[in-house]
């Protein structure tokens, strides 16, 4: 993805984080709204610089609008989700949760082959799928929108679809598979030492910061509200005000507003130098 889209999806995927504490309709209405300001702008720029040739046309419907497409699409399935769900949890959210699943695989099994051309990164049909005008009939019977033929192709609509299903489908697994709730004992070694966050809990809120940002978990496919959750989780410690939090670490008057990351570093780059230093062979 070329620098200037890449720019401008991580402004509004950091965007969308100031959203994970509204209620569930108001974040989605938020969402929306940010990411359709951003399709809007993805539209101008095609609309008034075009394309220097079919491949740039190809790798922008391609790579380029899906994934932002899908944070809308993904926006509007998880509130599904959530205003679907039991309000008493035990088998009944088990049951609910196992049918969001089979819902999902349901619709990669009804669009099978395109699935697959999107998994295994296939090409040879690129010119029919991700180029305007072209191939507008070779998926009928998908979930596809009408198209607006100025900045829609075949193919970018379920491209979309798929990542946001895809993220979808590690959101549930991960309640099916991790129901740790806060509160719930804290983590133990396999020494069974108890593993409690003792340092300040802005300093572990600028840590899943740079975790999330330099994309280390599910390829970066995740929100940063289920980092947090993790890490609160994992080392009972509450980081519910995350967002604001974050905030005063913007407003540092310091040198360096990473504090602790740099502290880190600086910490292991010591042990390398330690580690590193020559020790005379009588020491050996």
């Amino acid at each position: 993805m070329e620098k200037k889209y890449e720019a401008m999806l991580r402004t509004l995927e950091r965007e969308l984080e100031k959203f994970a504490g509204l209620s569930p309709l108001e974040r989605m209405r938020s969402e929306l709204a940010a990411v359709r300001a951003s399709l809007m702008a993805l539209q101008a720029m095609v609309q008034e610089n075009g394309f220097g040739s079919q491949a740039e046309e190809i790798e922008f419907f391609r790579s380029v609008k899906p994934k932002f497409y899908s944070l809308l699409v993904y926006a509007l399935e998880r509130y599904s989700m959530e205003m679907g769900r039991p309000l008493v949890k035990g088998k009944g959210m088990l049951r609910y949760l196992r049918g969001q699943l089979e819902y999902i695989d349901r619709f990669f099994a009804v669009n099978g082959f395109f699935y697959q051309y999107f998994k295994l990164g296939v090409r040879e049909l690129d010119a029919l799928y991700f180029v305007r005008g072209a191939g507008s009939d070779l998926l009928l019977g998908s979930d596809l929108p009408a198209l607006e033929g100025s900045f829609s192709t075949a193919g970018d609509y379920l491209f979309a679809k798929f990542m946001a299903l895809e993220r979808l489908r590690i959101l549930v697994v991960g309640e099916l598979e991790v129901p740790v709730v806060a509160g719930s004992a804290a983590i133990r070694s396999k020494k069974g030492r108890e593993l409690r966050w003792t340092g300040d809990s802005c300093n572990l809120i600028e840590l899943v910061y740079g975790i999330f940002d330099c994309r280390q978990v599910n390829n970066g496919e995740v929100d940063l509200s289920d980092l947090m959750d993790v890490f609160e989780q994992c080392f009972q410690v509450n980081l519910s005000r995350y967002f604001r939090r974050f905030t005063e670490i913007k407003r540092r008057k310091s040198i360096s507003k990473t504090r602790f990351l740099d502290e880190m570093a600086r910490a292991v780059n010591k042990r390398i130098e330690d580690g590193d230093a020559y020790v005379p062979m009588s020491m050996r």
